[in-house]
């Protein structure tokens, strides 16, 4: 049965689209999902379970919406998925350094070439990006909160929704997926 990382958007985010993550986690047991086990409030979550990820995403985003009243993003990746995006990182010394300075964008798709272009027209000040793939890696030396690269900012340049995760985490997820 694969294992599955579950990232969810803009939940427990400036008070907005509370959701415990006791109850995150009943959620996903009642869809028949085993071995879940949740990471800290910003919607993470790792389990096991039948079938493809397109089919687990899906479900997860129909039983939140119900749940919460309204849309919310879901991405899915796998610990292999995680592997490769801690293997690919250009800012991993910087990562060693100082793991909250450095994150992973997740991406919905993978945006037009012409779309990532735009990310050239993000103030950066003393940030750095690069992307690959279905993800952004992020150097925010001046930290998030004082960054221009917000997923808003992202969803409209990049025409997919993203969520982001800080080394720290993405490390700890690829932890917790090894099974």
């Amino acid at each position: 049965m694969p294992t599955y990382v579950v990232l969810l958007r803009a939940v427990n985010v400036g008070g907005t689209k509370k959701l415990p993550m006791a109850e995150f986690r009943k959620l996903l047991e009642g869809l028949g999902y085993k071995r879940v086990e949740t990471y800290i409030q910003s919607g993470n979550a790792v389990f096991d379970a039948a079938g493809p990820p397109a089919k687990a995403a899906k479900a997860i985003a129909v039983a939140l919406e119900k749940l919460m009243g309204g849309p919310v993003g879901v991405l899915l990746r796998t610990h292999e998925d995680l592997g490769r995006i801690i293997a690919e990182n250009p800012y991993a010394t910087e990562a060693a350094a100082d793991g909250a300075r450095v994150h992973a964008v997740f991406l919905s798709g993978i945006p037009a070439e012409a779309a990532t272009a735009g990310l050239k027209k993000i103030p950066a000040r003393s940030d750095r990006y690069h992307h690959t793939g279905d993800t952004l890696y992020l150097h925010l030396p001046d930290g998030a909160g004082e960054s221009k690269f917000t997923a808003k900012t992202l969803d409209k340049i990049l025409g997919v929704y993203v969520t982001a995760r800080n080394w720290n985490t993405v490390v700890k997820l690829h932890e917790m997926s090894r099974r």
